[in-house]
């Protein structure tokens, strides 16, 4: 389907937006962008998105920037060209329909100028979005708009502009309920020649585009009036410029994994099977024949929760009704099922999939503490793990407090459990979800458990905002076999605890250790298999790098503790 704009801005266009984009105008703007983009882009890498003629590429180019434009008609571009040539300077250019998928290269800024609003609201976001993608972190956007509280002010529905022999008619209309500007122009030249150009524009407010931006991904740093640094926008304010940085995503940490380098690697804790592995045993025991399992597609029960309720509800000592459990592909796939738009509070330190991958789809990431008023921010979702990565247990009555608050602003607070597994089943928020509003609590058999191949996770809800989770999260996200499994030994009790009693033995002689090298160490709760420091680690040991910490798995087998000592000697 060819589009509107495909056709719109060609010789007949410019025949009179010549006079309306003057050669002082064009200066004035480039001058514009040349102060902001060397105050805000972090580089000289640059996308024109709707480059048109090229009037603002071209100058840019010859300012030291390498411009690459984009633009939907062959036209304007092969006029782009012409004036790259005449100057001598370079421009890339590319033919593409930027609402549509068109390849683009990576870049320091993207400045967009009188060409936006052409599609949907959807599709701007979308575009927007793309540019996020190819943009550094840290990167620029300039997004140049026409206010609509300024256009409604001066509407005219008919007007007619005269210059150079050539006549131009305008008709227009203004949809309120859609925000759309429909309109029709007729050229008619001096020769005799009659052309009918016809467009359908998005109005927007200056908020509106703002809102957009910050879904896209970007942070705010200001908008600025009539293409001047600094001035106010006013209502009456005809052209707005949105200036926004692109926001540094965190990366999965499932995607992170390298290699073994190091002498002694403790950034995992291999050793951790030896304390469950007879549990594990005897669950598969209990499995029988696993070829059964494996051909059952349970469509009777796709989210799992008529068999997993009755064993979570003993597991954790409360009753739980099968709609207050959705299952899926562990709380890794559970908390990508349950990313989305909107405004995301984490913890400081939160492990990044949930905030990374919400941030793809357009929330705005803001980090939190437990104790402040969660409710003022007007979040999405609140995440809290707990433990956190520093080995902090926010009590239970506080976690009420929070979900109570989540639930108040009208979000749910998703609290990350993959690692309470090691303090035993009695230390869960689980209980809290049969009286308390706008709760998920997250479990898998990953941690401690050693079976993260499984793909078993347990998604335990308060009823209010169950049916919201089952939308989220895919039926039929755990295999059949996978959840026998699971049960099996969710149903044997509190296997962890001769593990809890290994670590409790074994960490004060890591914290000793690291102390001793000069590392300033933070404990964490006992029962937790790992301690954080803020310090650089000897170049032979290894720990799990995060912003700003080092987590150090406690060596828990003999021949390991053994290796860190040799290691340290």
């Amino acid at each position: 389907m060819t589009r509107w704009y495909a056709e719109y801005f060609t010789a007949d266009y410019w025949s009179f937006a010549r006079h309306e984009y003057t050669r002082e105008r064009t200066a004035a703007e480039t001058a514009y962008l040349l102060q902001v983009l060397s105050e805000h882009a972090p580089g000289r890498r640059l996308l024109d998105l709707g480059c048109g003629t090229g009037r603002h590429a071209v100058e840019l180019a010859r300012h030291g920037y390498r411009v690459t434009g984009v633009d939907v008609c062959a036209w304007a571009l092969e006029q782009a060209r012409s004036a790259a040539a005449r100057e001598g300077v370079r421009v890339g250019l590319i033919e593409g329909d930027l609402l549509e998928r068109v390849e683009l290269p990576e870049a320091d800024a993207a400045i967009c100028v009188q060409a936006f609003g052409w599609g949907r609201d959807d599709e701007q976001l979308a575009l927007l979005r793309r540019v996020r993608e190819r943009l550094v972190p840290g990167g620029l956007l300039v997004l140049d708009h026409s206010n609509v509280a300024a256009i409604l002010s001066r509407y005219r529905a008919r007007d007619r502009f005269e210059a150079a022999g050539d006549t131009f008619d305008f008709l227009r209309s203004y949809d309120p309920l859609d925000g759309r500007s429909r309109g029709e122009l007729r050229v008619a030249h001096a020769d005799g020649r009659v052309a009918v150009l016809r467009d359908d524009v998005r109005l927007y407010l200056p908020s509106e585009v703002v809102s957009l931006v910050r879904a896209a991904g970007f942070e705010l740093v200001r908008a600025d009036a009539g293409f001047t640094a600094g001035a106010a926008v006013q209502p009456e304010t005809r052209y707005v410029q949105i200036l926004a940085v692109a926001a540094p995503r965190p990366r999965p940490a499932v995607l992170g994994h390298r290699g073994r380098g190091a002498e002694v690697d403790l950034r995992w804790a291999p050793d951790e099977i030896d304390f469950v592995r007879d549990a594990i045993d005897d669950a598969w025991a209990a499995v029988g024949d696993p070829r059964e399992p494996a051909r059952a597609y349970s469509l009777d029960d796709p989210y799992g929760s008529g068999s997993a309720a009755p064993v979570l509800a003993r597991h954790f000592g409360v009753p739980l009704d099968p709609g207050q459990v959705v299952t899926g592909a562990g709380t890794t796939g559970l908390l990508h099922a349950l990313a989305g738009p909107g405004r995301l509070l984490h913890t400081a330190h939160a492990h990044p999939d949930l905030p990374a991958w919400s941030a793809q789809r357009g929330a705005e990431l803001r980090v939190y503490t437990p104790g402040q008023d969660v409710a003022g921010e007007r979040p999405t979702t609140v995440l809290l793990e707990r433990p956190g990565v520093r080995g902090d247990v926010l009590p239970l009555e506080q976690v009420a407090e929070l979900a109570e608050a989540a639930a108040a602003a009208g979000g749910m607070l998703v609290v990350d459990e993959a690692c309470a597994s090691y303090l035993g089943p009695r230390a869960s928020a689980v209980p809290l979800t049969t009286r308390v509003p706008g709760l998920v609590v997250l479990r898998s058999l990953s941690k401690g458990y050693c079976c993260g191949g499984l793909r078993a996770g347990f998604a335990m809800c308060s009823p209010d905002v169950a049916g919201a989770v089952r939308q989220a999260v895919p039926p039929l996200g755990m295999s059949a076999l996978s959840l026998e499994v699971a049960l099996r030994l969710l149903d044997q009790g509190d296997v962890l605890a001769p593990l809890r009693q290994a670590v409790a033995a074994a960490k004060p002689e890591l914290v000793e250790m690291l102390s001793g090298l000069g590392c300033r160490v933070e404990r964490g709760h006992p029962a937790l298999p790992w301690v954080v420091t803020e310090d650089e680690l000897p170049p032979w040991l290894a720990g799990r790098r995060l912003p700003g910490l080092t987590r150090v798995s406690v060596p828990l087998s003999a021949v390991r503790r053994a290796a860190l000592r040799r290691a340290a000697a």
